[in-house]
């Protein structure tokens, strides 16, 4: 019996790959990046990382700096190599962005508008943060302690289809006048 490893796409194939994403989808951080191809399991975050950085030095993409983030966008030189040749890329890829996409960039949006982090404490109990973001503004931040990783993890999942009822439940609550 013999061992076959996974295949690898070439070089090329993967900074093509990742230039059609780029333009798929602006503004990308290379955590959404990675996260796109960890869903299609194509690529590697190190294979991946190679050929941004390559795109980058080649003035194909441009890594640009965006609050705590540093976001990649397609240049025309990259747009004229897709044009080139973007007839090698798998259509699998191409279908699978074209499939994904709207669900995909709705994901963004409400990682985005929605923050949410779970946090482990040296004490075993999880510390949950939770926020709302407008227009690039901050307008709430929640952080409360939890003691299991499962009521964590519900209230990560719950915040994006319940954070406006629990902001609006907020500030009537303090801005309600006591009797």
């Amino acid at each position: 019996m013999s061992l076959h490893p996974p295949r690898r796409s070439p070089d090329d194939e993967r900074r093509l790959m990742v230039l059609y994403v780029i333009r798929s989808f602006p503004a990308l951080t290379g955590m959404q990046l990675q996260q796109f191809f960890f869903d299609y399991n194509e690529m590697n975050y190190f294979d991946m990382m190679f050929a941004l950085n390559d795109l980058c030095a080649n003035g194909q993409a441009l890594r640009e700096k965006a609050g705590d983030n540093f976001v990649y966008t397609i240049t025309p030189a990259g747009e004229e190599a897709l044009s080139l040749f973007g007839s090698r890329l798998p259509q699998s890829l191409c279908r699978f962005v074209e499939e994904k996409g709207a669900a995909f960039r709705e994901k963004m949006l409400e990682d985005e508008h929605y923050p949410r982090q779970i946090r482990k404490t040296e004490d075993g109990d999880y510390v949950v943060s939770l926020g709302i973001v407008e227009k690039d503004q901050p307008v709430m931040q929640f952080t409360v302690s939890v003691p299991s990783c499962r009521m964590a993890q519900d209230m990560v999942n719950a915040w994006p289809r319940r954070a406006g009822k629990f902001y609006s439940n907020a500030v009537f609550m303090l801005a309600e006048e006591e009797k």
